[in-house]
């Protein structure tokens, strides 16, 4: 049924149902999600679960279908089980992020010690930052919580891949980067990409048939592209999968940010 509220996009997951079909007329369903949006035809295309796909079903009848979205409550729950979290366990958040969150004051002078810091504040293969920019990189390697903001066009993506270069540059682990869309995140790790970091994009499996500026960043894609005898079996993939991950220095998702 269709309302004014409901947009499909790319990734949601649909259930089609079609009653009295087969032998018995005891009807069919089939689960998938959307891999394309035909705006001018308005069609969709669906990728059904191979448990469904790969069994017989009504693949000649073109109407009479049925279509639900199926609901996804993976972030709500999360929302609630990070504020549960957060209001039993103090230690649940880091500090700094507590103590804000609950609007007491905390100590503005940390300052974090950079090591080596560099000359120039650009990232290579990045668009030479100015003033402003350098600032926030300087104050966001300095603190150990930052809040960038400015309105669109003012090189917001390129100086949070600055700062995640020289973090990374800083030999200190990997770093985990995470922002509210899948656009966002695309774009962050087609910038860090060019500043020559290894860089892995991670999909929710949904969404890894789906186009994407930065697929042979995804790791699915790397996985898919290693040349090794072991990539042919399932469990040496597996172990392929981790050993990619652990050595990138920059990793990505699509992320629900709790509460």
């Amino acid at each position: 049924e269709e309302t004014a509220s409901a947009k499909l996009v790319p990734g949601d997951e649909i259930r089609l149902k079609l009653a009295d079909w087969g032998t018995n007329n005891e009807g069919w369903i089939g689960v998938g999600h959307v891999t394309k949006l035909m705006q001018s035809s308005e069609e969709v295309c669906v990728e059904l679960r191979p448990q469904y796909s790969h069994q017989k079903g009504p693949w000649d009848v073109t109407s009479g279908y049925t279509v639900e979205f199926v609901w996804k409550a993976t972030s709500f729950d999360r929302m609630q089980n990070a504020l549960k979290a957060f209001a039993v366990d103090d230690t649940s958040v880091s500090g700094v992020i507590y103590h804000m969150l609950l609007g007491q004051a905390i100590e503005t002078n940390t300052t974090i010690r950079i090591h080596n810091p560099p000359k120039n504040w650009t990232a290579p293969n990045l668009p030479q930052l100015n003033h402003s920019q350098v600032h926030a990189v300087q104050k966001a390697l300095e603190q150990p919580l930052t809040l960038i903001q400015g309105p669109p066009g003012t090189g917001k993506t390129v100086t949070s891949a600055s700062i995640i270069y020289h973090l990374a540059r800083q030999n200190q682990g990997q770093v985990l980067v995470t922002a509210p869309s899948n656009i966002a995140v695309d774009q962050l790790a087609e910038k860090i990409h060019l500043t020559g970091l290894k860089v892995v994009r991670i999909l929710a499996k949904s969404r890894e048939c789906l186009y994407s500026p930065v697929e042979f960043l995804s790791l699915h894609t790397q996985i898919r592209n290693m040349r090794t005898p072991q990539a042919k079996e399932f469990r040496k993939l597996f172990d392929l999968k981790v050993r990619r991950v652990d050595g990138a220095m920059a990793y990505l998702y699509f992320c629900i940010l709790p509460g």
